[in-house]
C-alpha cells in the first residue's frame, strides 16, 4: 500500500470517528435545545451579525485575520454558508437548531469531495433559521458572503430580516482576475506562491467577469441601503492602512468595547503573488491602464 493510500485510509478512519463523536454530541445537545427552546427563551446576551460581502481573491482571507479573535468576542466564520469553513460556534448552534452540527459536518465533507455553488440551499438546512440561532449566541458573528453562496432572492431576504452590519470589500478587477485565474490553474487558493504561474487572459471572459461582479455589488449595496443596514465600503489597500483597519474593527464591534490593544491592525496572511508581469503584459496588449480596472465605489 502506497503512502498516499495509507493517508487516505487514515483520513477516512478519522472522519468516521469524528462523525460518530458528532452524533453522540448532537444527541447530548438535545437536552440543551429543549432547555433553551422551552425554559430559557429570554436572552440578555449581546449578539451582532456582520456580513462581509465580497468576491473571490479580493483579500477576505486577510480581512478575516483582522476580525478573528474569540478572546474578545469576534467569531469569524469564513465561507460558512458554502460549507468551506468549520467554526467553534457550530456545536453551539445545536442549542437552537437540533442536529445542526452533524448536518453541517456531513455537507462540509461532501463539499470537500465535490465543490458545488448554492450548496446550502440544496440541503435540509435553512439559512434564516441558522442565522436566528447564531443571533442568540453572544458575540460578533462575522460571515463571508460571495456571489453564488446564496441566490440573490435568498440573500436579499436574509438582509431584510436580520439587517446585518455589512462590510463591502473591493479590489482592482485586473488584479483579482489574475489572482483568480492563477488559483484555478494551480488549485492552490491560500499560502501558495504564484508569481511564476503563467496564464492567458481572455478579454471577453474578463469583461464578463467585471460585469457580473459589479452587478452583484451594486444590486446588493442598493438593497442593503434600502433596508437600513449599516454599511462600510472598503478597498483592498485599506487592509494595509492601520487607521482603516481600526475603523473596520470599530464598525464590527459593539459600542463601548475597550480592549482594542487585543486586536491586530496588520493582516497576518502572506502575499502569494509578488509579480505584476501578467497584468503588465495585458495592459500593454490592450492599451489600457491599471486605473481603468479599478473596482470603484458607487453611491447608492
Amino acid at each position: 500500500m502506497s503512502d498516499q493510500q495509507k493517508m487516505r485510509k487514515r483520513l477516512s478512519k478519522l472522519t468516521l470517528i469524528f462523525a460518530i463523536k458528532r452524533v453522540i454530541l448532537d444527541v447530548i445537545d438535545l437536552s440543551k435545545y429543549i432547555y433553551y427552546r422551552f425554559f430559557n427563551r429570554r436572552s440578555d446576551k449581546k449578539s451582532k451579525i456582520v456580513f462581509v460581502v465580497s468576491f473571490p481573491r479580493s483579500g477576505t482571507h486577510a480581512l478575516g485575520s483582522l476580525l478573528a479573535n474569540e478572546d474578545v468576542g469576534f467569531h469569524y466564520y469564513g465561507e460558512f454558508f458554502i460549507f468551506n469553513a468549520w467554526n467553534s460556534q457550530v456545536g453551539k448552534i445545536n442549542r437552537y437548531y437540533p442536529f445542526f452540527a452533524l448536518r453541517f459536518f456531513t455537507e462540509f465533507r461532501a463539499q470537500r469531495k465535490k465543490w458545488q455553488y448554492l450548496r446550502f440551499e440544496k440541503t435540509s438546512l435553512d439559512a434564516a433559521r441558522t442565522l436566528r440561532a447564531i443571533s442568540k449566541l453572544p458575540g460578533v458573528h462575522v460571515i463571508k458572503i460571495f456571489p453564488q453562496h446564496f441566490s440573490d432572492p435568498l440573500l436579499h431576504s436574509l438582509i431584510a430580516e436580520f439587517k446585518p452590519h455589512i462590510i463591502f470589500l473591493r479590489r482592482n478587477h485586473l488584479d483579482r482576475f489574475v489572482s483568480h485565474k492563477k488559483a484555478n490553474a494551480t488549485g492552490n487558493w491560500h499560502t501558495s506562491a504564484t508569481s511564476a504561474v503563467e496564464i492567458d487572459l481572455n478579454p471577453t471572459e474578463f469583461d464578463r467577469f467585471i460585469k457580473n461582479y459589479s452587478k452583484f455589488y451594486e444590486d446588493t449595496l442598493r438593497f442593503a441601503v434600502a433596508q437600513g443596514c449599516s454599511i462600510l465600503d472598503l478597498e483592498f489597500k485599506d487592509l494595509h492602512n492601520p487607521e482603516k483597519v481600526r475603523q473596520m474593527q470599530q464598525f464590527a464591534q459593539f459600542d463601548g468595547f475597550k480592549d482594542w490593544e487585543e486586536l491586530i491592525v496588520a493582516p497576518t496572511t502572506r502575499k502569494q503573488d509578488s509579480s505584476s508581469k501578467v497584468q503588465d503584459d495585458f495592459l500593454a496588449t490592450t492599451g489600457k491602464s491599471y486605473a481603468d480596472f479599478e473596482f470603484k465605489r458607487i453611491e447608492p
